[in-house]
C-alpha cells in the first residue's frame, strides 16, 4: 500500500519495531537515501550503507565517499570490527566459544602468521610469444604442427607463417578459420622449396615483413625409414631435402636475416633411441597415430607413445633452458603376461596384479586379498589351460598363497591337483574330469 501511495518511491524515514519478515517488508518500503530507525535499541545507533548504489554513482560522489572513509580511518572514527582470535590448534575452543553466542564481532583463527612468510616463493617459468613478432612453422599443418601452432597462439603469437604442403582437408581449414577469428595473421606458403637457398631466403624475408622472427620450428618429415643398405640415392635425398637441407639453409640465412631470433627448433624423425634429439612416438596426432589401426598402446624400441599435451609441456621446459640437444622419451613399463607364467603362483599373481605378493599373509585367501568374480573365472581357466589344474569356484575362493606355492613346488607333467592336493595318475584323468565337470555344474 505504501509503495502504491508513493507511486513506487517509498518513504524517507522508517521507525521500526518489527522483526523477521515484517522487518524485511519495512526495509523494502524505504526510499533511496532514506533512513531506518530501530525503536527497540535506545542506546545504539545503526547507520547502514548500501554500497551497491555507489558502484553506479558518478565519479564525484565516489570521490567524496572515499575521502570521508580515509579521513575516518585516520582520526579513529572508523574502527575495525571487534574480533576474538584463536590459534590454529584451538579450533575446537573457537567453535565452542561461537556456539555459546556470547561474542560480539568476528571469530578468527590464525592459520599462518604473516611475519613468518620470509621464504621466497619461486615463480614457475612459462614460455610466452610476443605479439609484434612472427613465428615460422615448417610443416605447421600436419597433425603435430596444428597442435604446436595452436599452443603458440594460446601463448600470445599473432603472426604465423607456415609452409610446405598447404591445406589438404576441411579440418585444417576449420582450424585456420578459428585462429583468424582470434585476430591471428596466418600466412601459408606452398610455392617454394625451402631446401633451396633462394626460396629459403625469400621465405625468411617475407616473415621479417610480418614482424621480427622470434622462433623457427621445423616439423617436416618424410617416412622413408630403412637401414642404410636398403636406401637408394633418391630416397636418401628426399629425406635430406625435408629435414637436413632445410635446417641447414634456415640456420645459415637466419643468422643474418633474423637478428632477433630467439629459438631455432628442429624435430627429428626416425627410430627412438637412435637419434640425438627426439620425441617418443606421439599417441594422439602425427604420422604414427595415422598409421595406427586400433586404439592400442604401441611399444617401439622399449618406449611408449607420448601424449601430445605431454610433448608440449616438455617443449616448454626445453625452450626455457640452455642445452642445444634434448630428448623426451617415455620408457615402456615392463608388464608380465599371466598366459606366459611358468607356474601357478606366478599366474595368479599376474591376474590379480599384485606388485608385492611376498608381503601378503600366506594363509590369507584370495577372496580376502581382493579377488572378484572376473578374476576368479580367469584364474580357473588359466590353471586348467596352462597347468592342467582343475579347481571349483569354492576352492578358488579359499585358495591361499601357501597352497599355491605347494602346487608350484609339486606340479609335474601328467599330474592333476584337487583341493586336497592329492596326486592322480594320468590313467584316471577321464573319470576325474567328468566328476569335476559335474561338481562345477552343481556349484
Amino acid at each position: 500500500m505504501i509503495i502504491q501511495r508513493t507511486r513506487g518511491r517509498g518513504v524517507d524515514i522508517v521507525l521500526n519495531s518489527l522483526a523477521e519478515e515484517k522487518l524485511q517488508t519495512s526495509i523494502r518500503c524505504l526510499a533511496k537515501d532514506g533512513r531506518f530507525f530501530e525503536i527497540g535499541k535506545f542506546d545504539m545507533d545503526f547507520h547502514g550503507i548500501f554500497l551497491g548504489k555507489f558502484f553506479s554513482a558518478k565519479p564525484e560522489r565516489k570521490a567524496i565517499l572515499r575521502n570521508k572513509l580515509m579521513e575516518g580511518l585516520k582520526n579513529g572514527a572508523i574502527k575495525s570490527l571487534c574480533r576474538k582470535v584463536f590459534e590454529k590448534d584451538e579450533i575446537e575452543t573457537a567453535f565452542r566459544y561461537m556456539t555459546a553466542r556470547k561474542h560480539i564481532g568476528k571469530i578468527m583463527i590464525i592459520v599462518q602468521k604473516e611475519d613468518e612468510l620470509d621464504v621466497p616463493i619461486l615463480a614457475h617459468p612459462r614460455y610466452y610469444c610476443l605479439e609484434h613478432k612472427s613465428y615460422i612453422i615448417i610443416g605447421g599443418l600436419s597433425g603435430i604442427g596444428l597442435e604446436l601452432t595452436d599452443w603458440l597462439i594460446l601463448r600470445g603469437a599473432r603472426n604465423l607463417l607456415t609452409s610446405r604442403t598447404g591445406i589438404k582437408n576441411g579440418y585444417q581449414r576449420t582450424r585456420i578459420t578459428l585462429w583468424q577469428s582470434y585476430g591471428v595473421n596466418v600466412q601459408i606458403v606452398t610455392s617454394t622449396d625451402i631446401s633451396k637457398y633462394e626460396d629459403c631466403k625469400s621465405l625468411l624475408q617475407f616473415a621479417e615483413e610480418l614482424g621480427p622472427v622470434d622462433a623457427i620450428f621445423n616439423l617436416a618429415v618424410v617416412l622413408k625409414d630403412n637401414i642404410f643398405m636398403n636406401q637408394s640415392p633418391q630416397t636418401f635425398e628426399d629425406y635430406f631435402m625435408s629435414k637436413t637441407w632445410t635446417a641447414k639453409r634456415m640456420d645459415e640465412l637466419s643468422r643474418t636475416i633474423c637478428p632477433q631470433l630467439r629459438h631455432f627448433v628442429v624435430f627429428s624423425s626416425g627410430s627412438c633411441g637412435r637419434k640425438k634429439e627426439e620425441w617418443s612416438a606421439i599417441d594422439d596426432v602425427g604420422s604414427v597415430a595415422d598409421m595406427q589401426e586400433d586404439d592400442k598402446e604401441l611399444v617401439i624400441g622399449g618406449t611408449s607413445q607420448q601424449k601430445i599435451f605431454s610433448c608440449l609441456d616438455t617443449l616448454e621446459v626445453f625452450l626455457l633452458q640452455d642445452r642445444p640437444i634434448v630428448s623426451s622419451i617415455v620408457i615402456a613399463e615392463k608388464k608380465k603376461d599371466s598366459n606366459k607364467a611358468t607356474n601357478p603362483f606366478e599366474a595368479v599373481v599376474n591376474i590379480m596384479k599384485l606388485k608385492n605378493p611376498n608381503m601378503a599373509m600366506p594363509n590369507m585367501s584370495l577372496a580376502e586379498l581382493g579377488m572378484d568374480s572376473i578374476m576368479a573365472v580367469e584364474i580357473k581357466q588359466t590353471l586348467k589351460r596352462e597347468f592342467d589344474i582343475l579347481l571349483i569356484a569354492k576352492d578358488i575362493r579359499n585358495l591361499t598363497f601357501a597352497k599355491l606355492k605347494k602346487l608350484t613346488n609339486t606340479s609335474e607333467q601328467g599330474k592333476i591337483y584337487e583341493k586336497d592336493d592329492t596326486e592322480v595318475d594320468v590313467n584316471d584323468l577321464d573319470g576325474l574330469k567328468r566328476l569335476t565337470r559335474k561338481l562345477n555344474d552343481s556349484d
